[in-house]
C-alpha cells in the first residue's frame, strides 16, 4: 500500500532542508501536510520553530519557511523571511532568486529585478547567468528601461561572441512589444554588424525593412527590402519572407503595380519570384498573367502543391474547367498520397457525367496506399457517398483482412454487414477480433461494446464478464460491465439481479481504488444511484450512519451517506453529515466540495463562501478558481464589494491570469465603473491577446467613452487574429459601421484585403471583403448612374482604383454559393472596368443561375468594351456549336 502520510512527511522534510530553494519538493511537502490536516498550520509551525534554532540548518530553514509562507498565501511573511535569509548569508544568491521569482509572480516587476540584479553577480554556473540576463531584458523592457535592457543584451551578446543570431534578439523583442522606432535602431545596427556577409545581411535588412514598414516609412522601407531581395540570392526561405514584407508594404500603399514592375524587371528565373509574381498578377484581376505566370512557377518546382492548387482555382474561375482537370491531375503526381486532392477531382469528374474516370482514379489511390489504413478507409467513406457501396464493402473487407492488431476495420465492416441486414457475416467477422487483438480480455471487452452498440444485450454482458475474469484487478473491465448492467437491466425484464450485480462491482471499485479519489467519486455516485433504483436510499440511511459514528468512524460511509442524504432532498442532514465528515477528515477537498454544493442548494451562499475559504487551504492550487466563485457568490448576494474583493484576489494569486481580470473587469461593469473594467479589460487582453470576446466588451464601452479609434482597432484585431468565423464577422460588421460613419472604410479594408488573399480556403473573409466593397462603391454608383459631368468623372475614377485592387476577390464571389455574393459581384464589376472581369462574367452569364442575375453578368460583361470578346458574343449570337448552352432567344442573349 506504500508509506504512510507521515512517513512520506518525514522523507520530503528531509529533502526540502537539503534542497531549500528547489519549489518541487517543498510542494510535495506541503501537499502532503493539506491531505492530512486541511491546512499547513503545523508545518509552518514545525518550520518557524526550525528557522527560531541557532544550528547550522537555520539558514535553510528559513529558505524553506518562506517557501511554506508563499505556498500559504502569506505573501508579506515570505518577503520578510527571505529578507532575514539573505541578510544571514548575503553572498548566497538561492534566497535572492527565490525572492526575486516571488516578486514576478505577484506582478512586482520593479523588485523582481532588483532582487535578480542583486543576485547576478553572485551566480558561478554559466547557463544560470544567461538566464538571469535573458529574466532581467524582458523585465526592463517590460519596464521600459531600454538603456538597462540594452545594457544586458550587450552583455549576452558578449558572452555569445559576438553572434549574430542573439544580437538581433534585442530589435525582435522591441519590435514585438512594438516599440518599432527602437526596434529600427538596433535592426540599423545589425545591419553595419552583418556587412560582408550576405547570409545574415539579407535577414537583418528583412527585419530592418519590416520594422520601417511598421512605422509607414514606406520609401525607405521599399529601398530596404529591395536591397535585401537583390542580397538574398537564391536563399529560398528568406527571399520567401523578404517578398512577403514587401507585397505588404506596397499592398498598404495601394502599390502592387509598381511591386510587379520591380519582380517584371528582375532577370532571375528563380521560384519564389515566380509564385510571388502570379501571386500579384492574380491579386491584381490579371488572369491570364498569373495562369502564365504560375505555369513557368512550376516548370521550375512541379511538386510545389500551393501553387499548383492556385492554378487549378483560376481555371475553373476562368472556366477552362478542361484545363483545370489535368492540372488536377498533375496535382495528384505532385502529392499521390494525399486523398483529398484526389477526391475533389473525382467530385469534379463525376458532376460533369465522367464516372469511369473518377472511378479508375480512385482504383489507382487504392493501389497507392494500399499500407495505410486512414486513407483506405477515407477512401471508403467516399464511395459511400458517391453511392458506390459495393466498391466500399471491397475496400473495408481488405481493410479487414490486414487489421494487425487494430480491431476498428472488423468493428466497421460487421457493421456493414450487421445494416445489410445480413446477421450471421456480422457475427462472424465481429467474432475475428479474438483473432486479431492479442489481449484476450481487450478482445473480449471490445467485443462487449461492439454488441452493446447493437443492441445484442446478451452477447455483450458475456463478452463483458469474461473480459472481467480475465482480469480481474483491471478496473476498466469492472466499470464497462458495471455500467452495461445498469444501461440495460430493464430491458431484459427483471432488473433487480443485474442491479445488485452492478452494485457490487461498483462496491468493489469502491473498496480498492487506493488513491483514485475520481474513481472513488463515481463509484459512490453509481452505489447510491443503483439503491435509488431500487428503492433502498432510505432503508441505507440507518445501517451507513451507525458504521460513521462508530469508533473510530468508517469515513467512506459518511460520504455515503451524504449522497444518499443528498439525493433524497434531505438537504440539513446531508449538511450535518458532510461537516462532521470534514471535522475527522479536513483535507478532505471531496468531501468540502459537497458542502459547497449543499450549501448552494440551500441558498445558503454565505456559508458555502465559507467552505471555499477552507478549501483555499486545501488546495491553493485551485485558489484563484475558488476565489472566483465566492466572487460569483458575494456577487449573488448583492454584496458588491466583497464580491471585487474576492475577484480582485484571485488576480493577486495569479497576476497573470487573463480570465481573472476579465471577471473583475465584468464586475466593474455591473457596478457601472467604466473605467476601472476598461482598465482589467485592458489587462486581460495585455495577458492573453487570443481572449477575443473581451474585445468587444472594451470595445464596447470605448465607443460609449467616446473613443471610436481604438474600439475600431479592437474590432479589426479581432478581423485578423480570430479563428472564430462568428467572432471575425461580428467584428468586421461592428468595424464597418464604424468607418461608415466616419467615411473610412478603406482602413478595413486595408486590414481584410491580405486577410482575404493569404486565406483562400475560408471564404468568410472574401464574403466581408465584398459586403465592404458593396457598401464602398454604392454612393459612387449613385454618383455615376444620377450625375454627370466631373462628379461622375471623379467617381468613375474612384470606382476604377477600387476595381484595381479588388478583382481578385470580387471574380472569386461570381462562383460562390450565396446569391447576395454574387449580386455585389457583378454590380461592382460592371463600373470597376476592368477587362480582366470579361471571361468570368462571360461563363456567370451563360451559366445555372438565376436568369436575371446571369443577365445583369451579361450587361457587366458588355460594359466593359473588351474587343477580345467579340468571338464569344458571336458564338453565342450564331452558335456554331450544336451544344451551346445559350441559344440566341435565351433571355441572356
Amino acid at each position: 500500500s506504500g508509506p504512510s502520510n507521515d512517513a512520506l512527511i518525514a522523507r520530503y522534510t528531509a529533502i526540502v532542508m537539503s534542497q531549500p530553494s528547489a519549489p518541487f519538493p517543498l510542494q510535495r511537502l506541503a501537499q502532503l501536510y493539506r491531505e492530512r490536516d486541511g491546512n499547513l498550520k503545523k508545518l509552518v509551525e514545525e518550520f518557524e520553530r526550525r528557522a527560531a534554532q541557532p544550528g547550522a540548518d537555520a539558514w535553510a530553514s528559513k529558505v524553506v519557511l518562506a517557501g511554506i509562507y508563499k505556498q500559504d498565501g502569506r505573501y508579506d511573511d515570505a518577503i520578510k523571511t527571505y529578507e532575514a535569509a539573505i541578510a544571514d548569508r548575503p553572498a548566497d544568491p538561492a534566497a535572492m532568486m527565490a525572492l526575486a521569482q516571488l516578486e514576478a509572480d505577484r506582478g512586482d516587476k520593479a523588485r523582481a529585478r532588483a532582487h535578480y540584479e542583486k543576485a547576478l553577480p553572485l551566480l558561478k554556473v554559466g547557463a544560470d547567468v544567461e538566464q538571469t540576463r535573458r529574466t532581467l531584458l524582458a523585465l526592463c523592457l517590460d519596464l521600459s528601461d531600454f538603456d538597462a535592457a540594452k545594457a544586458h543584451h550587450d552583455a549576452l551578446v558578449k558572452n555569445a561572441q559576438g553572434s549574430l543570431f542573439v544580437k538581433a534578439e534585442l530589435g525582435r523583442e522591441l519590435s514585438a512589444r512594438g516599440h518599432h522606432a527602437r526596434a529600427e535602431a538596433e535592426f540599423r545596427e545589425l545591419v553595419k554588424a552583418a556587412a560582408g556577409d550576405n547570409r545574415a545581411l539579407a535577414p537583418a535588412l528583412r527585419d530592418l525593412g519590416q520594422a520601417l514598414a511598421r512605422q509607414k516609412k514606406m520609401d525607405e522601407a521599399l529601398a530596404v527590402l529591395k536591397r535585401a531581395l537583390s542580397i538574398a540570392g537564391n536563399a529560398a526561405g528568406v527571399r520567401a519572407e523578404i517578398l512577403l514584407i514587401m507585397t505588404d508594404a506596397f499592398r498598404a500603399e495601394g502599390k502592387l503595380a509598381e511591386l510587379i514592375a520591380i519582380l517584371e524587371a528582375e532577370r532571375g528565373q528563380d521560384f519564389q519570384r515566380l509564385a510571388t509574381l502570379g501571386a500579384l498578377y492574380e491579386e491584381t484581376g490579371d488572369v491570364d498573367k498569373a495562369i502564365a505566370i504560375y505555369r513557368r512557377a512550376l516548370a521550375l518546382d512541379g511538386k510545389h502543391i500551393d501553387t499548383r492548387l492556385r492554378l487549378v482555382h483560376l481555371l475553373q474561375t476562368a472556366g477552362e474547367l478542361d484545363t483545370a482537370i489535368r492540372e488536377y491531375e498533375l496535382l495528384i503526381k505532385a502529392a499521390p498520397n494525399n486523398a483529398d486532392f484526389v477526391f475533389e477531382l473525382c467530385e469534379t469528374l463525376i458532376q460533369r457525367g465522367d464516372r469511369p474516370k473518377a472511378l479508375a482514379l480512385l482504383t489507382q489511390l487504392e493501389g497507392r496506399v494500399a499500407d495505410e489504413p486512414e486513407t483506405l478507409a477515407a477512401v471508403a467513406d467516399f464511395y459511400e457517398r458517391v453511392e458506390e457501396k459495393d466498391r466500399a464493402l471491397k475496400v473495408l473487407q481488405r481493410l479487414a483482412g490486414a487489421a494487425g492488431g487494430d480491431p476498428s476495420h472488423l468493428v466497421d465492416l460487421g457493421d456493414r454487414y450487421f445494416q445489410a441486414g445480413d446477421k450471421k457475416k456480422a457475427l462472424e467477422t465481429w467474432a475475428r477480433i479474438k483473432l486479431v487483438v492479442p489481449s484476450r480480455a481487450r478482445a473480449a471487452a471490445t467485443l462487449g461494446e461492439v454488441y452493446l452498440d447493437h443492441d445484442m444485450v446478451t452477447e455483450a454482458l458475456a463478452a463483458l464478464r469474461e473480459a472481467a475474469q480475465l482480469e480481474p484487478a483491471n478496473a476498466r473491465y469492472k466499470k464497462a460491465l458495471a455500467i452495461a448492467l445498469e444501461r440495460t437491466a430493464s430491458s431484459l425484464g427483471n432488473a433487480g439481479p443485474r442491479y445488485a450485480e452492478a452494485r457490487e462491482l461498483w462496491e468493489q471499485l469502491l473498496a480498492g481504488v487506493g488513491g483514485d479519489k475520481l474513481l472513488a467519486r463515481e463509484a459512490r455516485t453509481h452505489i447510491v444511484s443503483l439503491w435509488s433504483l431500487t428503492h433502498e436510499l432510505q432503508g441505507r440511511v440507518g445501517p451507513l450512519g451507525a458504521r460513521f459514528n462508530a469508533t473510530p468512524p468508517d469515513l467512506e460511509a459518511g460520504r455515503l451517506l451524504a449522497e444518499v442524504q443528498r439525493k433524497l432532498h434531505r438537504l440539513p442532514d446531508a449538511e450535518a453529515t458532510l461537516r462532521k465528515l470534514v471535522q475527522a477528515a479536513p483535507g478532505d477537498e471531496d468531501s468540502l466540495l459537497a458542502l459547497e454544493r449543499v450549501l448552494v442548494l440551500q441558498q445558503n451562499l454565505l456559508g458555502a463562501i465559507d467552505v471555499l475559504g477552507k478549501l483555499v487551504e486545501v488546495n491553493p492550487k485551485r485558489a484563484r478558481e475558488f476565489y472566483q466563485r465566492m466572487a460569483q457568490y458575494a456577487a449573488e448576494l448583492y454584496r458588491d464589494d466583497d464580491a471585487i474583493r474576492y475577484a480582485a484576489r484571485a488576480v493577486e494569486l495569479s497576476p497573470e491570469d487573463a480570465s481573472g481580470h476579465q471577471k473583475l473587469g465584468d464586475m466593474y461593469r455591473r457596478r457601472q465603473d467604466f473605467p476601472r473594467a476598461i482598465a482589467e479589460y485592458r489587462q486581460a487582453l495585455a495577458k492573453n491577446d487570443r481572449l477575443f470576446p473581451v474585445y468587444f466588451d472594451l470595445a464596447e464601452l470605448l465607443l460609449t467613452a467616446g473613443q471610436a479609434d481604438e474600439a475600431d482597432r479592437l474590432f479589426r484585431r479581432v478581423v485578423r487574429a480570430s479563428n472564430d468565423e462568428e467572432l471575425v464577422a461580428r467584428a468586421a460588421r461592428m468595424s464597418m459601421q464604424v468607418n461608415l460613419g466616419r467615411s473610412s472604410l478603406e482602413v478595413l479594408e486595408r486590414e481584410l484585403l491580405p486577410v482575404a488573399v493569404g486565406n483562400p480556403q475560408k471564404p468568410l473573409y472574401r464574403r466581408l471583403l465584398v459586403e465592404l466593397y458593396g457598401a464602398m462603391t454604392f454612393p459612387l454608383m449613385q454618383k455615376v448612374r444620377a450625375e454627370g459631368g466631373a462628379a461622375s468623372a471623379a467617381a468613375r475614377a474612384e470606382l476604377a482604383k477600387i476595381g484595381a485592387r479588388a478583382v481578385k476577390p470580387l471574380l472569386d464571389a461570381l462562383a460562390d454559393e450565396k446569391e447576395s455574393q454574387q449580386k455585389v459581384a457583378i454590380e461592382v464589376l460592371a463600373y470597376v472596368e476592368n477587362k480582366s472581369a470579361g471571361p468570368a462574367l462571360y461563363n456567370f452569364a451563360i451559366g445555372q443561375a438565376d436568369k436575371g442575375l446571369r443577365a445583369r453578368a451579361m450587361i457587366a460583361c458588355g460594359a466593359l468594351r473588351d474587343p477580345s470578346m467579340l468571338e464569344r458574343y458571336e458564338q453565342m449570337l450564331a452558335p456554331r456549336d450544336a451544344a451551346a448552352t445559350v441559344l440566341p432567344n435565351d433571355a441572356v442573349a
